[in-house]
């Protein structure tokens, strides 16, 4: 299977964070009271659901870069990487592409601990609010 054009960085760079940053601004507006549901099911609570469209931009751009980078290491038919100046892949590394693999699957252990973590910081942010705002007993 041939990624084509779409796994290339003239479409990451131009075209990807352009057309999907669009749609995520789009979405955020239309179903914010749905997004705000998800996140409390995932025990996920930033700190706001609207962003800024350069701050989705941004994303868009590091994310589909990012994507293209690790696949030009595990791709070998991943012949549009560096289109229109190369049409091959020169960063193919074949059998040892299991090293990025492995990265990948690394970072994305950090990236639920943290996730795991911000979830329990909240947890306990919004118990000790919540028992700070108690009032104290009658009887006491």
């Amino acid at each position: 299977m041939s990624h084509g054009i779409w796994h290339s960085y003239l479409y990451v760079l131009t075209i990807y964070p352009a057309a999907l940053s669009l749609i995520v601004y789009a979405m955020e507006r239309g179903f914010e009271k749905t997004i705000i549901r998800i996140h409390r099911f995932f025990r996920v609570f930033p700190d706001e659901v609207k962003y800024p469209f350069r701050t989705i931009y941004l994303n868009c751009l590091v994310g589909g870069t990012s994507h293209v980078f690790f696949d030009m290491w595990v791709h070998e038919t991943s012949p549009y990487v560096l289109f229109p100046l190369y049409e091959a892949n020169p960063f193919w590394m074949g059998e040892s592409g299991i090293v990025v693999h492995a990265l990948v699957a690394l970072l994305s252990i950090y990236a639920l601990f943290l996730w795991r973590r911000h979830a329990l910081l909240h947890r306990e942010s919004v118990s000790s609010k919540s028992a700070a705002d108690t009032p104290p007993s009658a009887s006491q």
